[in-house]
């Protein structure tokens, strides 16, 4: 992230702002120390859910496309309104070790700007919520990109909490084979009601680290893995599906990727 995006998402406390390859060093570090750490990430979605009632007003809530398709599919992971949800959400937010927010005017996240970040600060504002380390809320994208991400996970105990569970256990196990990366608990995860039930399935697992991809409820799982199981859990988002689906929208590094580059170089370098 460069410094003027810094600037721009700084606040008026001692808010640090952090770049994705600086996440993945936290992430590092706990892994190494062994230390619980929380990474969770608001959105568009997060947003909406947030707002209800305090920030806006239900009938806008539910006018919005997010609000619409939570109560007429189940893609959301939760039905609106839902202010139990809401205050769950607020909870984590508040003690979670590093909040993934848009930044102003964000063109990578594809949803009307009024959900963004300005909804983001209203929110925030409204409940007083001063998360201490920020990073882009696309941070969960971004860290695969990354060769140090992969590294890190080297003979690691995983645990996946998703509905794409499986899936993305047997795509990692392909395409990164020689990293030794052992998933020890896959569960699946479908609304808002199942957080208490994942929970107690956590109870007895010995892992590494979480990823969980559960829409707004990832968030509120992150956060409580960390505090109540001492874990390190970082809310990994729409990442899995994207890869699993081999979507542009991610572009995970692999190893074949860093062979082919490599094999690139070394044929220009002999027509050269």
């Amino acid at each position: 992230m460069n410094m003027a995006n810094q600037q721009d998402d700084a606040t008026e406390n001692d808010t640090i702002t952090l770049s994705t390859l600086e996440v993945i060093e936290v992430v590092r570090n706990a892994l190494t120390n062994k230390t619980p750490l929380s990474i969770v990430r608001v959105g568009d979605g997060e947003n909406i859910c947030l707002s209800q009632r305090k920030v806006l007003p239900i009938r806008k809530v539910l006018s919005t496309r997010w609000g619409r398709l939570s109560r007429t599919t189940n893609w959301k992971g939760v039905r609106l309104p839902n202010t139990q949800l809401r205050d769950d959400l607020i909870a984590s937010i508040k003690k979670a070790d590093i909040v993934g927010i848009p930044h102003y005017k964000d063109k990578e996240v594809l949803a009307d700007e009024q959900y963004l970040r300005p909804l983001t600060d209203r929110c925030f504002e409204a409940y007083g919520i001063h998360p201490h380390r920020l990073c882009h809320t696309f941070v969960n994208r971004h860290m695969v990109e990354h060769q140090q991400f992969w590294e890190m996970l080297k003979g690691k105990k995983v645990v996946v909490i998703s509905r794409w569970a499986n899936e993305f256990k047997n795509l990692v196990s392909k395409n990164y084979e020689a990293f030794d990366i052992q998933f020890v608990k896959l569960i699946r995860i479908n609304r808002y009601e199942e957080i208490s039930k994942v929970m107690s399935k956590m109870k007895d697992v010995e892992c590494d680290i979480v990823f969980i991809s559960a829409g707004v409820n990832a968030v509120i799982l992150a956060q409580k893995l960390s505090e109540e199981q001492n874990r390190i859990a970082i809310d990994f988002g729409k990442s899995a599906i994207f890869m699993i689906k081999a979507s542009r929208k991610v572009r995970p590094w692999t190893p074949k990727r860093m062979k082919k580059r490599h094999e690139s170089t070394e044929e220009r370098g002999k027509t050269n």
